[in-house]
């Protein structure tokens, strides 16, 4: 025998199996329909019951940024008007840099803020949630030397007055970190404290030699200085090395001509080492807030050219800080399903919820299945009101006996109407015989109205 024919075929699907759904559907949609009277009132509490635990997210909120035409402020501007499109109030806040933002945070002054990988993290850091970093920020060091600069650091600034921004800016944290693991004394004289505004001014003016500036190619001040006549930007050749001591660097190269084409600048590949620009947050701001940030760094990496690392952004990449549920969730799934159709808010709360609402449909759903009256209840409903009408009209019929104007025209009209009533009625298996039993009836007083009104009409005659 052969062993393939004798093997048990599984059994076929029905071939009604798409009117089995339908109706299966119908059934719940009459069961609904049907028992309304409770079903909206535990809508209601379980609305009532979503509102209390997850309340709607504020119409607004405070995000520090950093200094003026600094990368935090450039995007800040352009996540503002991303907020704006979803009806939210995003207020930026202006700081000296993700040192005090970091301050900001931990003392509740603000919801959010923009910060660098790295950074020396307070004791309140506990409380804080990272939404992951939005884009690699170089440091730049700016100086007008025509020829090479020095490969050794401490060479090339002995002697020149440089700029290292001021205390509570992401530039002077990052540069005082490297160049004391360089050995150099930032406290030194020629090393001096003034802000972004102050140190592009005096730069310009050549009343400094050298400015240290940690920005993305987003940053104005970094598109100001880069371009400006004579400026040379510094190669760190020892760039791999900074990365390997330092896990929060990553060393880019940024290329020839990337400024200008004609004449080009810079004139060559320059290596550099960056940094991570990073939207931290608390474990109070709401989740579709959190969501909110997270579609806006996809708008902002969609509409930038990027120089480093395309399509590497938003990432997660200072795990010291753990990323919150809402970004985890994001970085693996990408945005909800809904995202686009409903309000923000609509879209964060279902990504949340609807493996738990499958969960219950797949216990419940069946659950209603089994109560006797799930399927039959609205038919039956409808059925008992077509019998109560058609009994109302069979009254009529015999006052009208007794009456001297007998049984008038308007019985037919209202029977015939009763007649096309039932014939729209949907009515699931197993009701069937009463659906018909019901028109049977209502053929015989129709009858019954024929024969009486033909009656009369001979009497006349």
């Amino acid at each position: 025998m052969d062993p393939i024919n004798n093997k048990k075929m599984p059994p076929k699907a029905p071939g009604n199996f798409r009117a089995v759904v339908v109706e299966e559907l119908l059934a719940f949609w009459s069961f609904l329909l049907s028992n309304w009277l409770y079903i909206l009132p535990g809508l209601l509490l379980a609305l009532s019951l979503i509102y209390i635990v997850r309340p709607m997210p504020p119409k607004s909120l405070t995000i520090a940024t950093g200094q003026y035409h600094s990368t935090a402020d450039v995007v800040g501007h352009r996540y503002r008007e991303f907020f704006r499109q979803h009806g939210v109030d995003l207020q930026l806040v202006e700081s000296k840099g993700a040192e005090e933002n970091l301050s900001l945070l931990a003392e509740g002054k603000v919801d959010a803020v923009f910060s660098q990988g790295g950074m020396d993290l307070p004791e309140e850091a506990r409380h804080f949630e990272s939404l992951g970093s939005v884009v690699y920020q170089p440091l730049w060091l700016f100086h007008y030397q025509t020829e090479s600069g020095d490969p050794d650091l401490n060479k090339f600034l002995q002697g020149k007055r440089v700029s290292i921004n001021i205390p509570g800016s992401s530039t002077r944290a990052m540069v005082q970190q490297l160049l004391k693991a360089q050995g150099i004394n930032t406290d030194s004289a020629n090393f001096l404290a003034m802000g972004t505004k102050d140190s592009v001014a005096a730069f310009k003016e050549h009343k400094i030699d050298a400015i240290f500036l940690l920005g993305a190619m987003a940053s104005k001040n970094v598109q100001e200085i880069a371009q400006y006549p004579g400026v040379q930007i510094y190669n760190f050749p020892l760039a791999t090395a900074y990365a390997k001591r330092f896990q929060y660097l990553d060393p880019v190269t940024l290329p020839a001509g990337t400024f200008n084409l004609h004449p080009i600048v810079p004139k060559q590949d320059v290596q550099m080492i960056a940094t991570t620009l990073d939207i931290l947050t608390t474990d109070k701001m709401h989740p579709a807030l959190q969501l909110l940030f997270m579609e806006a760094t996809i708008d902002f990496e969609r509409k930038r050219v990027s120089y480093f690392s395309p399509g590497k952004f938003p990432t997660y990449m200072d795990t010291r800080i753990p990323e919150s549920d809402v970004a985890r969730r994001f970085f693996k799934e990408g945005s909800p399903f809904l995202w686009g159709y409903v309000p923000f808010w609509v879209a964060s709360l279902f990504d949340e919820v609807w493996f738990y609402l499958i969960a219950i449909g797949a216990i419940v759903i069946p659950v209603i299945g089994f109560w006797p009256s799930y399927r039959k209840t609205h038919a039956v409903l409808s059925i008992e009101s077509c019998y109560n009408e058609l009994r109302l009209i069979e009254t009529e019929i015999s006052l009208a006996r007794q009456e001297a104007g007998g049984v008038k025209a308007e019985m037919l009209y209202r029977i015939d109407q009763l007649k096309d009533k039932v014939r729209e009625l949907w009515v699931p298996t197993g009701n069937r015989s009463a659906y018909y039993d019901l028109r049977a009836a209502i053929n015989i007083v129709r009858e019954d109205i024929v024969a009486e009104l033909s009656a009369q009409e001979k009497a006349v005659h």
